[in-house]
């Protein structure tokens, strides 16, 4: 099913254009109401010396410079979505997308979002600006992430490259990481689990 989902991806957009617009809907009619009653609520939870809120169409240039901002090597594994702000206006207009900002006073410091399927799975994406990596904003940004997958019942998935070891830390330190399957080119499809 998921080699015939990235074959319609890549070489069907039409096709895939309705899959991502059934998925939106569906996802939105069934679980909006009840992350939107919830979801600052639980934003507002996470506020302490930085803050976290939902992104909306006038943050995507700040999201667009912040991505500018980093360096290269941040891009290495963090290969989400394009990065420009056309991209990211179109990709902030998916309701089961939810793009996540963390915030020092005004300045974006760090991005997360999750990918929802109406079939109850996310997967999750983080990014912590390199002036303010080692100060725990991506444990957060997993708290954050896992908090809300549990709120809908959802599980919650990743890819990560086994070479990206900062990335695994910081995902053990929130959550029991299962490998569920062994990917191409040293990639690992992980499902994250509430630590026992």
């Amino acid at each position: 099913m998921i080699k015939l989902l990235i074959y319609i991806k890549h070489h069907l957009s039409f096709i895939w254009f309705l899959v991502e617009w059934l998925n939106t809907t569906v996802f939105y009619l069934l679980y909006g109401h009840e992350l939107g009653n919830q979801l600052n609520g639980l934003l507002e939870k996470y506020k302490g010396e930085f803050s976290y809120r939902l992104l909306d169409n006038n943050d995507m240039y700040a999201l667009s410079d912040f991505f500018s901002m980093q360096p290269e090597n941040s891009f290495i594994f963090f290969k989400p979505h394009a990065l420009d702000v056309c991209s990211l206006k179109k990709k902030n207009k998916d309701r089961s997308f939810l793009m996540i900002g963390v915030f020092d006073d005004q300045q974006l410091i760090g991005y997360c979002f999750l990918r929802c399927f109406f079939n109850k799975r996310a997967f999750r994406g983080k990014i912590v600006d390199v002036k303010y990596q080692g100060r725990g904003i991506a444990k957060q940004m997993g708290n954050l992430t896992t908090e809300i997958c549990q709120l809908l019942k959802f599980r919650l998935f990743a890819t990560i490259s086994k070479d990206n070891v900062r990335s695994m830390a910081s995902s053990r330190a929130v959550n029991r990481v299962k490998i569920v399957k062994e990917l191409p080119n040293d990639y690992l499809y992980v499902e994250y689990l509430l630590k026992e």
